[in-house]
């Protein structure tokens, strides 16, 4: 464990470096507003982005460890002189300015320590650990086929994939336990922008390490930035986009905006309804009054778009070329636009129908809206990716806003919430997708915090600390007991292996396989099986969704029986919830060399 540890922590540290050398230009084109550390931060957020962008394109053609070692090292050349250039980053203006504020300090160290612990342990699971089933399964096929393409058994490889092209790179410089622990890295920095933009809106040091606090202790944010989640990431590009938003005036500080919600784009697909949202907020707050240059204005917004599209761009387009669609797996009406590969019109219908039922949350209609806060505090278990967001924002969050409701940047940042939230409410209720408006509800409920510190009445001081207590209380209780066992599997090494015959299916026949020297490439029959685990090439004819991966699209079946012509050196048999064996006993030109309970490997005469 010291030496993956060792490996890890290495690795992410040259990433780091590499971020703020590939980045370290757009600290110097942000509005004059942000402050120096403001700067470091967008500086090193963009640049990890910009890192992977490059890494993504080059990658097309060359994605070996020789050609990741080559892009971050001189990257982390450049980033060296960046750092030592960073003298001017003055640390009074994140120091926390009152006594108080050193509780809160120690909570988001104890959570993002956590985090750092955590994630060194084993990342295990079944079909359905998205880490397992594509963040990581195609970075692990990426560097064995040296070069960055879907992996057709897993349409979910085909996402926006700036976070995961950084954990190739992780992979091949800091080993399996890398793209996991660079998860601390990754909640920093979202704590640290939505800290920019409370700052902006008002808060003082010491109060934005609260915000900070609470936003750490929600357990639905921690699941969104940890064990290799985007979400996270995500949310750090929409609320880094909020923040130039509201003081985006030159035309390089538009363009400037435009890059982050590119960048929200090349994560995920819901960065495509970011986008218009926050360039049509980023319009509303300059638009008031008479003397509005709407042509100056429509060009900005359109910099801004152009800028978006074009760091967005190479993930869709290759999308297109590979896949015949941008956007994969389709969305309804993808017939109208494109004719999607490897994914059956029957396939692609069952997988929007999952989409639709697994989004249904509490309902679509206006009732339902609006018991939304209600709803996202009491009742998570009903948004997947949850785990509650806390008492705060649906209890002091009001008064924050009530409180804030004459400041046009307040007003601003409202109406995005609720475009974010109505956005959301009709397409995919996951929680997670969420965390861009639980960032914005903390720094609301920090407001209405100081609104009844300053009110006054001794009980609403104490009912105001009560709540932010049983809140962040709460939620640390909540990380705690879900990081627990990674934790203590990286300082027990009996439990680590416990947990991974445990939570590792058909772990022996992995086992076998990756030891056995005479395996080449290996069938898997069954969809459900999760091919991370291998360090063999495999061929799954039928992947998780139902894909069609080989030529003419044949079924299991089809292709167990052409498994020479396919030239499959051993064939994995397995009973999983999906199918039973598929290999009848005697099948001519396979003989059984291992089984363990529910798992059969044969090798091909």
């Amino acid at each position: 464990m010291p030496l993956l540890a060792a490996k890890a922590a290495f690795a992410l540290v040259v990433l780091l470096v590499g971020g703020c050398g590939a980045g370290g230009w757009i600290g110097r084109l942000l509005p004059d507003t942000f402050h120096p550390w403001e700067r470091a931060v967008f500086a090193l957020l963009g640049g990890l982005a910009i890192l992977s962008w490059i890494l993504f394109l080059v990658g097309q053609f060359s994605f070996t460890p020789l050609t990741i070692e080559i892009i971050l090292g001189l990257a982390a050349l450049l980033g060296i002189r960046e750092i030592l250039g960073w003298r001017k980053v003055h640390p009074s203006a994140i120091r926390p300015g009152r006594k108080v504020a050193r509780t809160a300090v120690w909570i988001v160290v104890c959570v993002l320590g956590v985090t750092a612990v955590g994630g060194l342990a084993e990342i295990t699971g079944d079909w359905n650990d998205d880490a397992v089933a594509y963040h990581l399964l195609g970075p692990k096929v990426w560097l064995r086929e040296g070069a960055i393409r879907p992996v057709l058994d897993n349409s979910h490889t085909a996402f926006p994939q700036i976070a995961e092209t950084l954990y190739g790179a992780l992979l091949a410089i800091g080993g399996s336990r890398a793209p996991n622990f660079s998860s601390v890295l990754t909640l920093a920095l979202l704590l640290a922008v939505c800290a920019a933009a409370g700052c902006r809106l008002g808060l003082d040091s010491g109060e934005s390490w609260w915000m900070a606090a609470l936003l750490a202790t929600m357990p639905a944010v921690f699941a969104g930035s940890h064990e290799c989640f985007v979400d996270g990431l995500y949310a750090a590009f929409v609320i880094a986009a909020l923040r130039l938003a509201y003081d985006a005036h030159r035309w390089n500080e538009w363009a400037m905006l435009g890059l982050f919600c590119g960048f929200a784009m090349g994560t995920k697909y819901t960065g495509l309804i970011a986008l218009p949202i926050l360039i049509f907020c980023a319009i509303a707050l300059r638009a008031g009054g008479g003397k509005t240059d709407w042509s100056n204005l429509a060009g900005k917004a359109g910099v801004a778009i152009g800028a978006g599209i074009v760091v967005a761009a190479p993930y869709y387009l290759r999308n297109w070329i590979v896949l015949g669609c941008p956007i994969y797996p389709p969305p309804p009406g993808y017939a109208l636009v494109c004719s999607p590969k490897f994914m059956s019109a029957e396939v692609i219908a069952n997988f929007q129908a999952y989409i639709r039922r697994r989004g249904a949350g509490l309902g679509r209609g206006l009732p339902a809206f609006l018991l939304l806060p209600y709803n996202l505090t009491y009742h998570t278990s009903n948004f997947h990716g949850a785990g509650g967001i806390g008492l705060c924002p649906l209890a002091l969050g009001p008064m924050g806003v009530a409180a804030m409701r004459k400041n046009p940047l307040s007003r601003m940042t409202m109406l995005l919430s609720l475009l974010l939230t109505a956005a959301w409410f009709v397409t995919q209720q996951e929680s997670r997708f969420l965390i861009p408006v639980y960032a914005i509800a903390a720094i609301y409920a920090v407001i209405g915090w100081r609104y009844a510190r300053q009110s006054g009445r001794v009980w609403s001081r104490v009912m105001a600390a009560t709540l932010v207590a049983v809140s962040a209380g709460y939620g640390a209780f909540m990380i705690g007991k879900a990081s627990f066992p990674e934790v203590r599997a990286v300082f027990s090494p009996s439990y680590a292996a416990s947990r991974r015959a445990h939570e590792l299916p058909y772990l022996e026949s992995f086992e076998y396989l990756n030891r056995e020297p005479s395996v080449r490439r290996v069938l898997l029959l069954d969809g459900s099986v999760t091919p991370y685990y291998f360090d063999k090439p495999y061929l799954k004819p039928v992947g998780q969704w139902g894909e069609r991966t080989l030529p003419g699209a044949p079924d299991a079946e089809q292709a167990l029986a052409e498994v020479r012509a396919l030239q499959a050196t051993h064939v994995l048999d397995v009973v999983s919830t999906v199918a039973p064996f598929q290999v009848k006993e005697g099948a001519p030109g396979l003989r059984l060399v291992f089984e363990a309970p529910g798992q059969r490997v044969y090798l091909v005469e």
